[in-house]
């Protein structure tokens, strides 16, 4: 008789764990429903995940346009730029923008230039400015603007749950900012010639992020419950059966000693070492 193959092998060990698995169908149905809700809830975390990118810039000019202008000196409008740069992340200026976006404010958070002891790292958050912002980590909608070095203009970028929503709040960015910008000049009652002009350098680019890790979280989360879940059943079952070979094992060493302790020939017990006279 030969010896079964490792195909074979294969094939006995899958149809005991199948029967198994069986045999315990209700802890098997709880597992998978466990696996289940670990999908689920993997989903409704990661619906704070932003999965839409939108970009849009706004040029910060004078009412005569200095940067049409070659007799102008642009220098004034990049240090201008710089500081709207930091002005734009203010809960200020992020209602006019949530004002112009249709959502309320408590939805977006943004980060942008920091001016403190971390500006020499060429970062736009180092983490002495990082901790102001972990109170707005769970906002679907975040922004960060960022000012270009050479040029009063301002880059800003919107992460949003889909393309079009970024795109939304992107646009709303130039509107919001200049509500606000308007809002100063007349409370300031600041001349005509002297006040800054914003100009969007056209409509918001926007693009779908890999949402991939969304559905990776998610049959990660449910392979992993469940065969945790249906290792614990075969091992249960594993240490029940090795405790029923141990029984039987047990049992037939008891008869033995039993056969052992009887003589069949005198039909009496034979007498232990303490039991024998002298």
């Amino acid at each position: 008789m030969t010896e079964p193959d490792e195909s074979e092998s294969i094939e006995l060990e899958l149809s005991e764990i199948i029967k198994t698995l069986k045999s315990h169908w209700i802890a098997t149905g709880i597992v998978v429903v466990l696996a289940v809700g670990a999908a689920l809830a993997a989903r409704l975390t990661s619906h704070s995940v932003p999965t839409g990118v939108a970009t849009t810039q706004v040029l910060v000019d004078s009412p005569s346009s200095e940067l049409a202008n070659l007799n102008q000196n642009p220098t004034p409008l990049i240090s201008r730029a710089s500081v709207f740069a930091q002005v734009m992340t203010s809960s200020t200026v992020l209602q006019d923008i949530a004002k112009a976006a249709g959502i309320p404010a408590s939805q977006l958070t943004a980060s942008g230039p920091y001016s403190g002891s971390g500006e020499v790292l060429d970062t736009v958050t180092p983490a002495e400015a990082r901790s102001s912002q972990l109170v707005g980590e769970k906002a679907p909608y975040r922004l960060t603007f960022v000012a270009q070095q050479n040029e009063p203009v301002i880059t800003a970028t919107v992460q949003g749950p889909t393309e079009l929503d970024a795109a939304n709040v992107a646009n709303a960015i130039y509107t919001g900012t200049r509500a606000y910008v308007e809002t100063a000049q007349r409370e300031g009652s600041t001349p005509s010639e002297h006040k800054v002009t914003l100009r969007q350098l056209g409509s918001a680019e926007a693009a779908a992020v890999n949402s991939s890790s969304r559905s990776t979280l998610e049959v990660a989360a449910f392979l992993g419950v469940l065969v945790i879940g249906l290792l614990l059943i075969i091992a249960f079952e594993g240490l029940r059966r090795r405790d029923r070979e141990l029984a039987v094992v047990q049992r037939d060493f008891d008869a033995e000693l039993d056969a052992v302790a009887f003589d069949p020939r005198d039909r009496h017990q034979v007498a232990t070492a303490g039991e024998r006279r002298p």
